[in-house]
């Protein structure tokens, strides 16, 4: 039995669905439904009713999550306990990857300049599986993109922190590696290599902000980065990169890759924070959040 079982079997209850429990924590919802499957399966009891009209909680589903809440509020106690032991400790962070090029190894090098001893454990992805992360318990704050229907979820407290646009990076074998900017037209006939489920959703993200009609060419899809750049640098392939999150990026730099923006349009995104409404952050948390601001801030105004 593992706690995010429980929690989603509470997430459940609460909506009357597994559907709305599934949307408001950021998970599909054949993971969350299997989840309480499991569940199911280890207790050897069925713990919801399912019907037409959505879940609800047997009588022996009910003694459980009245025994849960002892958990729950456990580990809350447990939480603030390690927060007044001191200014030490981990912050697990979930974080779109191009925010650790630049943002998060500055605020690391401030951290050791104020002699704070953090260790921070990052864990990459979309921003939706950020948003999962947070809301299930898994990572203390995010750090992601805003997208549709984020601000909706009642788990989640969304604080946007500076914007950013995206740009295209292109390599030396495109035909536009010489040229200052390429229009929305030129782009979506490129090679494009989207990063794991980019132009799959129907709203959100990239898909959203360059609209439903203007679908890149995707030839190929990879969940790491630097494959991702490596491809680029060798072939005709392009993908967008955030141009303030990723200025400091190794490719980029050494002149192995080029970032040209797209002429007839902008495409801008908003970077944000995300806590959980359900856990609270303690002392070292807040900590890294005040510095990870402080650099953001100053960083920003830099920019300008």
């Amino acid at each position: 039995m593992k706690v995010e079982q429980l929690l989603y079997l509470k997430e459940a209850v609460k909506y009357k669905s597994i559907s709305i429990a599934a949307e408001k924590n950021f998970i599909s919802q054949p993971s969350l439904s299997g989840a309480i499957n499991k569940l199911e399966k280890e207790l050897g009891v069925e713990l919801l009713r399912r019907t037409s009209k959505g879940v609800a909680p047997t009588e022996i589903g009910e003694m459980i999550l009245e025994k849960s809440k002892i958990i729950f509020d456990t580990m809350r106690e447990i939480e603030s306990v390690a927060s007044q032991h001191g200014q030490k400790g981990t912050v697990n962070v979930s974080s779109i990857p191009c925010i650790c090029d630049r943002i998060i190894p500055k605020t690391v090098l401030k951290l050791k300049e104020l002699e704070q001893d953090v260790m921070l454990s990052i864990t990459t992805g979309e921003s939706t599986q950020v948003a999962h992360n947070v809301s299930s318990g898994i990572s203390s704050v995010g750090l992601l993109i805003y997208h549709e229907g984020l601000e909706d979820s009642m788990d989640l407290q969304y604080t946007p922190l500076f914007r950013d646009e995206y740009i295209l990076y292109i390599g030396p074998f495109s035909p536009f590696w010489e040229a200052e900017s390429i229009t929305l037209e030129e782009m979506l006939k490129q090679p494009y290599i989207a990063y794991r489920e980019e132009f799959v959703r129907n709203n959100g993200g990239l898909t959203g902000l360059l609209g439903k009609n203007n679908q890149p060419n995707v030839v190929f899809r990879t969940d790491d980065n630097e494959s991702l750049k490596r491809m680029i640098a060798q072939d005709d392939y392009v993908a967008f990169f955030p141009k303030f999150m990723s200025r400091d990026d190794f490719y980029l730099q050494n002149g192995l890759i080029r970032a040209i923006p797209i002429s007839d349009a902008l495409v801008e995104i908003e970077v944000g924070l995300v806590e959980s409404t359900k856990y609270k952050l303690n002392q070292i948390d807040r900590i890294f959040l005040d510095v990870l601001q402080n650099v953001i801030e100053k960083d920003t105004l830099l920019r300008k």
